[in-house]
């Protein structure tokens, strides 16, 4: 199906999701020769995933553009150029869903996650002690990793340890809210407001 949400998120920011029920070959079909990625590897219609393709399709349809340029830099963090002007963008997937957030004025961060019982499992990774004593179901687990996951994706420069150098503080489960967070990694501290929300068995959060 095309894109099922195009959201304000505030006057300078927008978030496009798509849900993907099409075949790798459609988007590959769907793809146009106007958006250029220096971060494409070579024949990616056999080295890369299906998401890569509906990442970029969704792309295509967020803007009415004669020239669409997608770079990363030695961190691997995502620049956008639309007919040459530059924006800040962060693109996440997770199963059935892509999503694209962008800005031309703020550094942006933003995940999906699937809610899954596994991150029982895996949650002694990226909780601390304060984080661990409110984080008990598998959605605040969720919605923890997941806006770390935001977190690191703005700060964009790697070497974050997810339990010593980001912090979420308590928050109550709900469709949507958002909640504070700190980042403390080295001499650089900021404190940033996650926001979320959530559709179907999936979160999706951001900040900026």
């Amino acid at each position: 199906m095309p894109i099922i949400s195009i959201q304000n998120i505030s006057s300078d920011v927008t978030l496009g999701l798509w849900k993907v029920t099409e075949t790798k070959a459609d988007f590959v079909n769907l793809l146009g020769s106007h958006l250029i990625d220096k971060s494409k590897p070579n024949n990616p219609a056999e080295n890369v995933g299906i998401h890569w393709f509906a990442s970029r399709v969704l792309l295509q349809n967020l803007f009415d553009a004669n020239r669409i340029e997608i770079h990363k830099n030695e961190n691997n963090k995502p620049t956008l150029f639309i007919d040459h002007e530059k924006y800040f963008i962060s693109i996440s997937h997770s199963y059935e869903y892509v999503g694209i957030m962008f800005s031309k004025t703020h550094e942006i961060g933003f995940d999906i996650e699937k809610i899954d019982d596994r991150i029982h499992r895996v949650s002694h990774k990226f909780l601390n002690e304060n984080e661990q004593k409110f984080a008990e179901s598998k959605l605040s687990k969720t919605l923890i990793w997941s806006a770390k996951e935001s977190v690191y994706k703005w700060y964009g420069k790697k070497e974050l340890d997810f339990k010593d150098n980001m912090e979420m503080f308590e928050f109550k489960e709900n469709t949507e809210g958002e909640f504070k967070s700190l980042l403390n990694k080295n001499d650089f501290t900021k404190e940033l407001v996650m926001h979320y929300f959530l559709i179907e068995n999936y979160v999706f959060t951001y900040c900026f």
